[in-house]
């Protein structure tokens, strides 16, 4: 019924060269990883044992539309009480971001950074490096936002307080 050709792009990344590019900023950061295949998309997941904030970073491939997302995730459950507030948190946080957003989950009641790109825009590491990078950075300027917001700081002061002292990270 519809046309294959958009499923296929000479250009496209394979699965493994997908996978050994991620693999390689895992190692850099020195993340245990783990990887598999769901339908079209392969996923590779790296625990982040160290971070007090974020459990784990996940990349996936979506190999039939050829792109990225990239999501960083929380080690905490919000508290149903914290609800309300949270979400006012990720409304406050997204307002005006340029890229990537913050997001939360009802059913896991975990909040996630993501943000996605397209694979055949350009050379596999820069996007992907890219792409890294900015939810990583969103992750370290917010994190103070959410500690805050959880402990019962009003998400209004509390983003105000992380954008006034956040530092792009270095990499």
């Amino acid at each position: 019924m519809g046309d294959n050709s958009m499923k296929t792009n000479k250009n496209s990344p394979t699965s493994d060269q997908f996978l050994a590019e991620v693999n390689k900023l895992a190692i850099k950061f020195n993340w245990p990883t783990r990887s598999f295949e769901r339908g079209t998309e392969t996923v590779l997941v790296a625990l982040i044992e160290t971070d007090v904030t974020f459990e784990r970073f996940v990349w996936v491939y979506d190999t039939e539309r050829i792109t990225l997302r990239c999501m960083l995730v929380g080690k905490v459950a919000i508290e149903i009480k914290r609800q309300t507030a949270f979400l006012e948190l990720c409304a406050r946080v997204n307002e005006g971001l340029p890229f990537g957003c913050l997001e939360y989950s009802f059913i896991d009641r975990i909040f996630v950074f993501r943000d996605s790109a397209d694979l055949d825009w350009g050379p596999l590491d820069k996007i992907i490096g890219g792409t890294t990078t900015r939810v990583l950075d969103l992750g370290q300027k917010y994190a103070s936002a959410i500690k805050d917001t959880l402990q019962g700081e009003k998400p209004e002061k509390a983003v105000e307080k992380s954008e006034k002292t956040s530092k792009p990270r270095q990499s």
